[in-house]
């Protein structure tokens, strides 16, 4: 398994450095790496091979060889083990006291909202395209949420706008999940046929 970080990340990196915040990142980064923890134990556990995993400025992606072919709920279980296990982070946080833990608790909070939202690539995305398909409809529901995360992506930005600059990390952010979801949807064609060849190969 391949692990790296996302080069979008070091401009996020600098910002903070250069506004006295780096305390602020390494809380965040440590707890991207706990969320990210969740996924992969989840995907151990249900057999799946991973490939990769990249840290992202909401968490983390996570590549894994014939995910679509895996059963709905072994899906399900990973999508939503990232969100425990920050969701857990956050209940230890509240429970035991130490310095710096309202700190701790905040950036939790954000990142369990964050990543529950219905939209892809996020967990709250991954776990409705589980949730919402049939068989036979898996890539016709992952294409139906990928438009539903552009449109709602880009009503974000819209409204987002209107409050600048204080919206504007933000913006970037809704503005790096909109053009992930723009990729996604414009090879879907691709990935779905290159899941059949090798379904095909299988049987």
């Amino acid at each position: 398994m391949k692990f790296k970080l996302h080069p979008v990340l070091l401009p996020f990196f600098l910002f903070l450095i250069m506004t006295g915040s780096i305390s602020i990142y390494a809380i965040i980064f440590i707890s991207l790496l706990i969320h990210e923890a969740g996924h992969l134990l989840a995907a151990y556990l249900t057999g799946m091979r991973i490939r990769s995993c990249t840290i992202m400025p909401y968490g983390g992606e996570i590549v894994i060889w014939n995910k679509h072919m895996a059963p709905r709920r072994d899906r399900l279980l990973v999508a939503l083990s990232g969100p425990l296990a920050t969701l857990l982070l956050l209940l230890m946080a509240i429970w035991i006291p130490f310095p710096g833990d309202d700190q701790v608790i905040r950036i939790q909070v954000a990142l369990l909202v964050l990543n529950l939202l219905p939209i892809l690539p996020l967990d709250g995305g991954q776990a409705i395209c589980a949730l919402l398909e049939t068989e036979g409809s898996v890539y016709r529901t992952r294409s139906l949420v990928l438009l539903h995360s552009i449109l709602l992506l880009c009503a974000s930005i819209i409204l987002l706008s209107i409050d600048i600059p204080k919206t504007l990390p933000y913006i970037l952010l809704a503005t790096f999940l909109l053009l992930q979801n723009i990729s996604a949807f414009r090879f879907r064609k691709y990935e779905k046929a290159f899941a059949e060849i090798k379904l095909n190969r299988l049987t």
